[in-house]
């Protein structure tokens, strides 16, 4: 019988220690599979069973629903009915607000002591559009509309993805809006992660065609500048409750 078998034959049972101790009390909870890493998405806008689903493709239906369900009855998220029949939408309590320092933290460990083949692993195109679109400096792009166009090589299927800026706002969308199109970016997932990272500096990528950049040259020119990479790289990452 495989972990997910077993992880989910076991879903509503929750362990206890046997200690009078606050960290026994937290990772009965918070230990769980897939536990953090739903509090995570949320961090990062995810309030719909169908963006967890997006964001995270190896979790299972049925692990998923139960994982929230969990999370609702320890008062870390809340569960809000729709206009949709049968839906809902999930959001964090002050309890879940408060894992915020904790998801920081362990992010910034485990870039430094767990980052080991981090790179190499499963990757979305959606997760790294939405962290690239969310890092993006725009005090160091000119006052006016930009879209940029990201070609994926490694994904066949939908190659194409745009970060459209608009009003003062980055968005990204796996659909082409005719736009017309500033930056031209073509690379592989495998490699943007890698930059996204800091294991690969954006600078190398380019001078190796790793990264093709092509398009306005006052933007490409300082295209470092503007299109940032992971807060945990450089150390200043940080987890903070969706406004």
């Amino acid at each position: 019988m495989n972990e997910r078998m077993l992880d989910e034959q076991n879903l509503s049972e929750k362990y206890d220690y046997g200690e009078a101790c606050p960290v026994s009390m937290a990772t009965s909870i918070l230990a769980e599979r897939w536990t953090l890493q739903i509090i995570r998405e949320m961090f990062l806008g995810s309030t719909k069973y169908s963006q967890f689903q997006k964001y995270m493709p190896n979790i299972s239906p049925t692990l998923l629903k139960n994982r929230l369900r969990m999370l609702e009855e320890n008062g870390i998220i809340l569960r809000k009915k729709t206009a949709t029949q049968g839906r809902y939408d999930y959001y964090l309590t002050p309890s879940g607000k408060a894992l915020g320092p904790v998801l920081t933290e362990i992010g910034k460990w485990g870039m430094r002591f767990a980052n080991e083949g981090m790179t190499e692993k499963q990757n979305t195109v959606y997760g790294l559009l939405r962290d690239l679109s969310g890092a993006i400096d725009l005090d160091e792009l000119p006052d006016c509309d930009i879209t940029i166009q990201f070609t994926f090589k490694d994904n066949p299927d939908n190659p194409r993805h745009f970060i459209n800026i608009y009003n003062g706002e980055a968005q990204f969308c796996s659909q082409d809006l005719g736009y017309e199109v500033d930056v031209y970016i073509t690379t592989t997932v495998e490699q943007m992660t890698k930059i996204w990272y800091g294991e690969l500096s954006m600078h190398k990528a380019i001078e190796s065609e790793a990264m093709l950049v092509v398009g306005n040259i006052e933007l490409t020119n300082n295209i470092s500048k503007w299109l940032r990479v992971s807060g945990f790289a450089t150390g200043n990452g940080k987890f903070t409750p969706p406004a």
